[in-house]
């Protein structure tokens, strides 16, 4: 199958190669040359040339983009040859309308040649691959190595109901932590740490105190769109298996699990098991060739409450004055800091790497210790017992130190607010100023946190980087940019203010809905960028009933500026207009497994629908997308209007 994926993908880098050659028609002969070597190439290294290779001569292009001037790499296609020119043979030609034969970054570069180096390194990147059962090893074994470098939970972590005086006294801040302490005593560099983490203990406080009180009655209930750890496949997410005294202690059954008090008095097939251990259970899903994404389906019940405190988090930051620093659903603030900062370079882009695996219990309870009532629900819906099965050679189940896994609702919020708060501290310690409401509000427009994309001023990145090794994180050095005028985040690639994103190949063949809609997507794309070749190649391997349709008319199809065309017309005397035969697309939600019972009740409660909508009890299954032909009228080819 990969070698079958290697002969199409030479043949897109082929016309691919077409538009570059029209674009720059003077690098025709070499771009040619380039060519016959990427064929050659590939026949040695296969499909790990597309997928790993190239994405990885970008990486370090990005990073000599950043720098200035190119430095000698021993990777694949980078040959420099025993001429005076000190670039590499392949690609040279653009190469060298980047940066000059002594390898520094030309004053009269030119930005196209940037977007089409880039778009030939990184075309293949997210090329949904299945990953070897190596890769799938080595992603366990690291996420468990990670983990055992955390610092041990504390034990009001583990309990079913802790004291609150005990609290204060294992988790007294993080410049009072031993931990962090003792990891700045052990290096003199860190020293400046020490004035971040007294700050960073004020700026948690304002955060704490922005947010305000949690309670789980003002927040909705409602069911994430993943697995559950309990079984596999489609299931009945409002059965509940067992709720633990540990989530009790914060959200009751009775009041959190039925939609009535009655319901839950009839409920005497709820089986609770006063030592029931609740369990996350692990799984793999393609993310790159060389490594998976590693998920953890939550329980039933732990993911019921965990969609509570993400409504909490979403609607009380969005009040407050963290709504200018995060926002949880929209990438849009980061991206325009990225743009910002590769214009001037007063801006630095910082990516962490395996974010989410190292934020630790003791991070997290130091972070949120004076919002004892967010803590406490936390706690309650953490879970810390994970099973594995897709490595023989661990435990089956494994104790984590960590505060949640990927699956967590919780985890995706509580780690952009305790970086949020790390970048603010950071800031706040670099120019002098103290911890107040206004002198955070005036950083507005320099920080920006999407997860674990970071944006600070350049001048903060050395001790933002120091203050998160000292916090057990570890900077994505190939992914985070404060030289130069290159910058990343979000999904947005720029360099001074221009956008060098490449478009992404994500699919190969039109064998189903989804890939169809995909590769219109993809070829669409291209066509926005003037890959025109490209385009055409793409929509060359779609069915041919799928329309060609105006860039902006909103229907699906393959987009043009020059004119419109259906797989059939014909005019519609009922309607008296003229229509064309398209090939439409369509979601299709199914539900299964229908109970009948109180369960449907409750569901019917949870999801309120409109009085006007037909609704359905059961299992809510992904949407499917299905393609029918259908009759339009012919205008409707040509605008959005």
């Amino acid at each position: 199958m990969l070698k079958s994926h290697v002969g199409k993908i030479v043949c897109i880098y082929e016309v691919l190669f077409q538009d570059i050659v029209s674009a720059l028609p003077q690098l025709e002969p070499s771009l040619k040359m380039d060519l016959k070597t990427l064929r050659h190439t590939a026949t040695s290294r296969g499909i790990h040339l597309f997928v790993v290779d190239l994405p990885s001569l970008g990486k370090h292009f990005d990073r000599c983009l950043a720098r200035g001037k190119f430095s000698p790499i021993d990777l694949p296609l980078t040959r420099i040859g025993k001429s005076d020119v000190r670039l590499p043979i392949f690609l040279r030609g653009l190469w060298q309308l980047v940066f000059g034969s002594d390898g520094c970054l030309r004053d009269d570069y030119m930005v196209e040649a940037i977007i089409f180096l880039r778009q030939v390194f990184y075309m293949m990147k997210k090329l949904p691959l299945p990953f070897s059962q190596t890769a799938l090893r080595t992603a366990v074994r690291s996420m468990v190595a990670e983990d055992s470098d955390l610092p041990m939970p504390e034990r009001f972590w583990t309990v079913d109901n802790p004291a609150s005086c005990m609290l204060r006294l294992s988790l007294p801040g993080f410049a009072r932590s031993r931990w962090y302490k003792q990891k700045v005593a052990a290096d003199c560099s860190y020293e400046p740490v020490s004035v971040v983490l007294d700050l960073l203990d004020q700026v948690s406080l304002k955060v704490s105190s922005a947010l305000g009180p949690y309670r789980p009655e003002e927040w909705s209930f409602r069911h994430g769109p993943g697995a559950i750890s309990q079984k596999s496949g489609p299931v009945d997410k409002y059965h509940w298996y067992n709720w633990s005294d540990r989530l009790e202690s914060v959200y009751p059954i009775a009041a959190c699990g039925f939609h009535s008090l009655s319901a839950w008095a009839g409920t005497a097939h709820i089986f609770r098991e006063s030592e029931y251990t609740p369990y996350s259970r692990l799984v793999a899903v393609p993310k790159t060739y060389e490594k998976p994404r590693l998920i953890a389906a939550e329980p039933s019940e732990h993911q019921w409450c965990q969609q509570n405190s993400w409504h909490y988090f979403k609607t009380r930051s969005i009040l407050t004055w963290i709504g200018g620093f995060v926002r949880f659903n929209d990438q849009t603030l980061n991206q325009q800091l990225c743009r910002s900062g590769s214009k001037d370079g007063t801006l630095c882009t910082i990516d962490l790497s395996s974010a989410s695996d190292r934020v630790s219990c003791h991070a997290v309870g130091n972070f949120l210790r004076c919002n004892l009532t967010l803590l406490n629900a936390l706690r309650a819906s953490r879970t810390y017992w994970l099973k594995q099965d897709l490595d023989k050679d661990l435990p089956n189940m494994l104790e984590l130190r960590k505060f949640s896994t990927m699956g967590s609702a919780n985890t995706f919020p509580v780690e952009s607010l305790l970086f949020l708060s790390i970048a603010l501290a950071v800031v706040l310690s670099n120019r002098g100023l103290k911890c107040t409401v206004k002198n955070i509000e005036s950083l507005e427009g320099q920080v920006a946190v999407f997860g674990d994309d970071i944006i600070v001023p350049n001048d903060c990145r050395e001790l933002l980087q120091k203050t998160l090794e000292v916090l057990d994180f570890k900077v994505n050095e190939s992914k985070s940019f404060s030289e130069g005028f290159f910058r990343e985040s979000c999904g947005l690639d720029c360099y001074r203010g221009v956008d060098v994103t490449p478009v992404y190949v994500r699919c190969l063949a039109a064998d189903k809905p989804e890939s169809i809609s995909s590769l219109v997507d993809t070829a669409n794309n291209f066509y926005s960028l003037f890959y025109l070749r490209v385009s055409r190649y793409l929509e060359s391997t779609l069915p041919k009933q799928i329309a060609t349709v105006a860039v902006d008319s909103g229907q699906f199809g393959i987009h043009s500026r020059l004119g419109t065309r259906a797989y059939r017309y014909r005019y519609n005397t009922n309607l008296f207009r003229e229509e064309a035969r398209i090939l439409g697309l369509s979601s299709v939600q199914t539900r299964t497994d229908r109970t009948g019972n109180d369960e449907a009740l409750h569901q019917y409660f949870t999801e309120a629908p409109e009085p006007t909508t037909s609704w359905e009890q059961g299992v809510q299954l992904r949407p499917q997308l299905k393609m029918s032909l259908r009759w339009v009228a012919i205008h409707e080819l040509t605008n959005s209007k």
